[in-house]
């Protein structure tokens, strides 16, 4: 006998398999969903305004509908919800960075700052600002999962 065809339910995959194999899936989606941001920002002359900051409030609510969606299933999966925080925050925040280089790297005039910031005010928030800041809740929630052993949720 084998260990599927030992399992109640062989064959169906359970909750916290599918929340598994959800997750690259689910970054591919960040992953395009930044580029789409990106290209947003290209289109604008490359500045950070308030229109080109509203997708990633889409991405923000897709992160969330996500983890509603997933986010219980997750917590039966080691450090799932921490892979899933963890790779939303690396692509938004490596895709900000990655494009402030591109600018500061060619001196483009969209990422110069004025008076006391060497770097534009939007710029500034978006690279510095929200990397640091998000940083310091995945951070939290990595070592919140490291205490709770990687399990997130209560275990039947």
């Amino acid at each position: 006998m084998t260990a599927s065809s030992a399992s109640p339910r062989a064959g169906i995959p359970s909750s916290a398999a599918r929340a598994h194999s959800s997750l690259l899936p689910y970054a591919l989606a960040v992953l395009v969903a930044t580029a789409v941001v990106h290209l947003l920002i290209v289109l604008a002359g490359n500045r950070i305004t308030v229109l080109t900051t509203l997708p990633l409030v889409v991405i923000a609510l897709g992160y969330a509908i996500y983890l509603v969606t997933y986010g219980r299933s997750l917590g039966r999966v080691r450090y799932g919800r921490l892979v899933a925080h963890a790779l939303t925050y690396a692509i938004v925040t490596t895709g900000y960075l990655l494009h402030a280089y591109v600018l500061i790297a060619s001196a483009a005039p969209a990422v110069q700052g004025d008076g006391y910031l060497a770097l534009d005010a939007g710029w500034f928030g978006a690279t510095f600002g929200m990397a640091g800041f998000w940083g310091l809740g995945l951070i939290a929630h990595g070592l919140a999962a490291l205490r709770e052993r990687g399990f997130e949720a209560p275990r039947a």
